[in-house]
């Protein structure tokens, strides 16, 4: 049975994800997994260096992202096709052009604006679906449903269910796969992944703490409950959702629809005017280095390594 893990966020979510894209890769690869989605939180940050990891390994990078909404709601989508990925980059940029670093929310009424070329998934426990169902108001869940078959088109919308070993997770789920059943819509097991094996989960609960100002003493609940948000094989996906083998079979199929690749993003680098004796890369790398100085000092051999590793990639994709 094959299963394609579809939802994945790296530490190019800000915070909210432990691992880095290249790490993931490798570990999916070494699991035997097909294909990975990157979601990262409000962004592809990650996309390019996973990519070039995944390709290295084997393995089918599924390009996405989380979407933070203005009620506070997380939507993952995943990219179908070149057009996807343009209208993914368009709302990501129009929300983070009039917010701020830290608050730039896409407008669900500007949604169905940029839907064409993407799949919506419900989400997990930020998810505006999940998020009802916990407060037991399943109109709401059906409700927000409805929203989203009615942007992004019935054939568009999957119902994600996860199984992280969690006091009260069978109720919650078990309402997931009513509401789906309800709404005629097809179950998608995703594992939420954000960390590439169980040992991280200890950088995950750092970065929570960084990001909610706190230390690990006084987290308590804002840090996650278990290690099990980690990269698993298909046969372990399989049997934690034996009683809905349709929602891993399903995961196979979503991938094949989803044939975006950033080798097919069609995009050529603007051409600009640079000095005499200059070529654009070597401009770059000089421009890319007086900022380091000046927001650095002399960058040491580590900021030197990733800006020649960040730069390196901008030229494998041009």
């Amino acid at each position: 049975m094959s299963y394609v893990e579809l939802h994945a966020r790296s530490a190019c979510s800000f915070l909210r994800g432990a691992s880095h894209p290249e790490t993931l890769a490798a570990r999916a690869a070494a699991l035997d997994l097909p294909a990975v989605a990157l979601c990262d939180r409000e962004g592809v940050y990650g996309a390019p260096r996973f990519h070039a990891a995944a390709k290295e390994h084997g393995l089918r990078p599924i390009v996405g992202a989380e979407l933070t909404l203005d009620d506070g709601s997380v939507l993952p989508v995943l990219v179908k096709s070149r057009e996807g990925y343009r209208h993914l980059c368009q709302l990501l940029t129009r929300a983070k052009l009039r917010g701020t670093k830290t608050d730039a929310p896409v407008r669900f009424d500007e949604l169905a604006e940029f839907a064409s070329g993407l799949v919506a998934l419900t989400g997990d426990e930020e998810g505006g679906v999940r998020r009802a169902l916990a407060r037991d108001d399943r109109a709401a869940a059906i409700e927000h449903v409805r929203q989203l078959t009615g942007v992004f088109g019935r054939e568009n919308v999957f119902v994600e269910i996860q199984r992280h070993l969690r006091r009260g997770e069978a109720h919650g789920n078990t309402a997931l796969r009513d509401l789906a059943a309800a709404a005629g819509l097809p179950l998608l097991a995703t594992n939420g992944v954000l960390h590439a094996e169980p040992v991280e989960r200890a950088v995950l609960d750092l970065f929570t703490c960084i990001r909610h100002h706190t230390h690990l003493d006084a987290a308590g609940r804002l840090l996650a409950v278990n290690g099990e948000r980690h990269l698993k094989p298909a046969a372990r996906m399989a049997r934690l959702f034996a009683d809905t083998p349709e929602a891993i079979t399903n995961t196979g199929r979503l991938a094949e629809r989803l044939d975006f690749s950033l080798e097919n993003l069609g995009y050529e680098f603007p051409r600009y005017r640079v000095p005499a004796g200059e070529t654009m890369d070597s401009f770059l790398r000089k421009v890319t280095l007086h900022g380091a100085r000046g927001r650095y000092g002399e960058p040491d051999a580590r900021v030197r390594a990733q800006i020649d590793h960040e730069l390196d990639l901008i030229g494998r994709l041009g």
